[in-house]
């Protein structure tokens, strides 16, 4: 069974988003446990993350700025930059693409390193202050987009808190306990349960989706395709922009280019079906789970291409 889990993790990260749209109750249920679940996400990653490589981040931190500065400044004025010509200034496309690019860098980056072999120390590192600039971009950008979103700085500072020190002190007494040797040969249960938690966390993100794509579906899936093809396209941005740093890191860039924290967005937007915007936002959640399956074969050839 585990092998099996292993084997096509992450179609089942992209079944267990399905589940949340098809079951709504479900997803509602599981949503206060969204930041538990997180947590425990985060805190198998870093038991994943050499220290070794989290301290090579840290000593040689000028490609980290330079990814940290490129998806906090540069993506979202990239995104301006080439949507607001083709598309109306009150287009909620336009409104939705420019917030999504301004949304940090997703916590738990370091899952979807590990399951695309992108260099998960690195984004570990991009992740912290990608979320926590989060407070004060996110309101700026919103306002700007002519927007209403409803950031609560202090709370998005405290769930950031919880995630960021619990998981550094949980993983810190795991291997404290257990010791890294054992941690390391533990590496394929502990893929399973990342596995597994972030299936977990994909259905309580989906609240609300499923009603949304009922009452209007044909809208809802041309929303996922704008979505998926922004993410795909950022991607593919980011890593040609880096594409002299090296292979790891490039695609480290591309991946955190278009994969975002949405969940903090969509707390700040409400409920998806009350706007296009938040509608379009809750497509790009759905999208951030679907899109492993898709990237996964084109990050196998390219971290073998010399």
């Amino acid at each position: 069974m585990s092998a099996l889990i292993r084997r096509h993790g992450m179609a089942l990260i992209a079944a267990g988003a399905v589940l949340g749209i098809a079951v709504p109750p479900l997803a509602a249920a599981m949503r206060p446990w969204l930041l538990w679940i997180s947590l425990a996400v985060m805190t198998l990653a870093l038991l994943r993350v050499e220290p070794a490589a989290l301290g090579g981040v840290l000593r040689r931190p000028r490609l980290a700025l330079l990814v940290l500065a490129w998806v906090t400044l540069g993506v979202p004025l990239l995104v301006y930059a080439l949507l607001a010509p083709l598309l109306p200034t009150t287009s909620p496309f336009l409104a939705a693409a420019v917030l999504i690019a301004a949304t940090p860098s997703v916590m738990s980056a370091a899952v979807f390193a590990i399951l695309l072999g992108a260099d998960a120390a690195l984004l570990t590192v991009v992740a912290i202050p990608s979320n926590a600039l989060a407070p004060a971009l996110l309101p700026a950008v919103a306002a700007l987009m002519g927007v209403s979103a409803q950031v609560d700085p202090w709370g998005m500072a405290l769930r950031l808190a919880i995630l960021v020190f619990g998981s550094f002190a949980l993983a810190g007494l795991a291997i404290r306990l257990a010791g890294r040797q054992a941690l390391r040969a533990a590496a394929p249960v502990l893929d399973v349960w990342i596995v597994l938690l972030v299936i977990a966390s994909a259905i309580p993100c989906m609240d609300g989706v499923g009603e949304a794509l009922l009452a209007r579906p044909l809208t809802f899936l041309l929303m996922l395709a704008f979505a998926l093809g922004l993410n795909l396209a950022l991607q593919a941005i980011g890593f040609a922009v880096f594409l002299a740093a090296p292979r790891e890191g490039a695609l480290s860039a591309g991946l955190v280019s278009g994969t975002r924290n949405m969940v903090l967005l969509l707390a700040a937007l409400g409920d998806p079906g009350e706007s296009d915007v938040g509608l379009i936002v809750a497509a790009a959640q759905l999208a951030l789970f679907v899109m492993p399956v898709l990237v996964a074969p084109a990050y196998r050839r390219l971290r073998r291409r010399p």
